[in-house]
């Protein structure tokens, strides 16, 4: 049997073309799924605070909305994920995009806020597109090529990103729900592109002779495989971090610029379009050739270092163009760590455990999905908090404890790059 850890990108072609998958063909593929599902996301978000307004929400049930969604993620993620390693990547994808479009409908016909809150909560139970794409790329990339591969994720979540807050704030000007009727629509181009062109990377032949392949080394060993180890969890945390700051910002931003700058939904979608240009330029164009000349080590601890000086400034940014600027080094941190993390865990676990540690990096990202929009809601909730003598508002808060998160983030990566050298070989 061919062994399935292969470091030459040649070789490793080889392999998978015993199976009948080519990796160019499955990356334009898995790129324009991706694009087409953030597409769908993206138009939702600058609508959070007409969506509230128009129901009498407070801030806080804003950052309830988007955590409950993260809750039943963070259940049904790992699972989506683990039957992916059993079953094959595509007919779970095609799963979970009919149901984030069904939940895009309910969303978009929603008459009370329960109805709306049952549609999030929907789509966190089917949100299972992310983990089962990072398993699918790990399955048909080497070790050495995978961070620049994971990018590709960014390239086609940005793509999104770019149109989708646009499209999104200019119909949302119209209807909120329109948006979301053009998300639901989206979704079923996703699943027709997966069915018609996304070949399978884990057919039943592969997953066979993984099985066989596993068991043997077991039995010659004597010893049971885990998923969970050391390498992982520490990994894991990271995912929490970056997601943790991400988070405080995305759910929270929307309303900043609403009611610091009284910003209409077009130019909050304007604002995230930015980043998402930003983020599709370099994890496009520039993140491979850098990488190539600076190595991995140095771009992610420069990327950290970058994010926790970016959010420094976060609490003063005074003028609406500010904001502009800001999400400038913002994304360029965004479009490095997460496909630099996220190509670390893969590497800390066998073939044919990709589904379950994707699904694993899922739930903490749900974590991180819950906690964080409800810690930056409450912020703006209460407007602000004395600390001994001292007063910070709400947009200092925000901005500190991104930058709190941070400073673990470095310390806990140092840490994982000094006890896993071999990351970097």
């Amino acid at each position: 049997m061919v062994f399935p850890h292969h470091k030459d990108k040649e070789e490793h072609g080889k392999y998978l073309a015993k199976y009948d998958i080519d990796p160019q063909r499955a990356m334009f593929t898995i790129i324009l799924s991706i694009l087409v599902d953030v597409f769908g996301y993206s138009m939702v978000l600058p609508l959070l605070p007409s969506i509230a307004k128009t129901f009498g929400a407070s801030d806080f049930f804003v950052g309830v909305l988007i955590s409950s969604n993260a809750l039943t993620a963070l259940i049904f993620g790992p699972i989506l994920g683990k039957l992916s390693d059993r079953f094959g990547r595509k007919p779970l994808l095609v799963i979970s995009q009919a149901g984030t479009g069904i939940s895009f409908l309910i969303l978009a016909l929603s008459p009370n806020i329960s109805i709306i809150f049952f549609a999030r909560i929907l789509d966190g139970v089917f949100g299972g597109q992310i983990p089962i794409i990072r398993a699918y790329i790990a399955d048909i990339t080497t070790p050495r090529t995978r961070s620049q591969e994971m990018s590709k994720i960014m390239v086609g979540h940005t793509g999104g990103m770019i149109f989708g807050p646009v499209i999104g704030g200019l119909l949302g000007t119209l209807n909120w729900r329109y948006p979301s009727l053009l998300a639901s629509g989206l979704s079923v181009v996703a699943i027709l592109l997966t069915l018609k062109i996304l070949v399978e990377s884990l057919p039943k032949e592969r997953i066979a002779d993984l099985k066989a392949h596993y068991e043997e080394l077991e039995l010659l060993s004597g010893n049971r495989r885990k998923t969970m180890n050391k390498e992982v969890a520490i990994r894991l945390f990271q995912v929490f971090l970056v997601f943790m700051i991400n988070n405080m910002l995305f759910s929270s931003f929307p309303l900043i610029l609403d009611k610091r700058f009284g910003a209409n939904p077009l130019i909050i979608g304007t604002i995230m379009t930015t980043a998402g240009v930003v983020i599709m330029l370099y994890a496009g164009i520039f993140l491979k050739p850098i990488i190539r000349k600076v190595g991995e080590k140095r771009m992610l601890v420069f990327a950290m270092i970058l994010m926790i000086g970016n959010f420094l400034i976060f609490p003063y940014l005074l003028e609406l163009w500010m904001a502009y600027v800001f999400v400038i080094p913002f994304a360029v941190a965004m479009s490095m760590l997460p496909p630099l993390i996220q190509s670390n865990l893969t590497k800390a676990v066998d073939p044919d455990k990709q589904g379950e540690v994707s699904g694993y990096a899922t739930n903490f990202q749900s974590f991180a999905q819950i906690l964080a929009p409800l810690l930056a809601t409450s912020f703006l909730q209460i407007g602000g908090w004395v600390i001994s003598s001292l007063y910070l508002n709400a947009y200092q808060l925000i901005g500190f404890t991104a930058v709190f998160f941070g400073v673990i983030l470095l310390i806990v990566g140092l840490i994982d790059i000094k006890t896993h050298p071999h990351l970097y070989e």
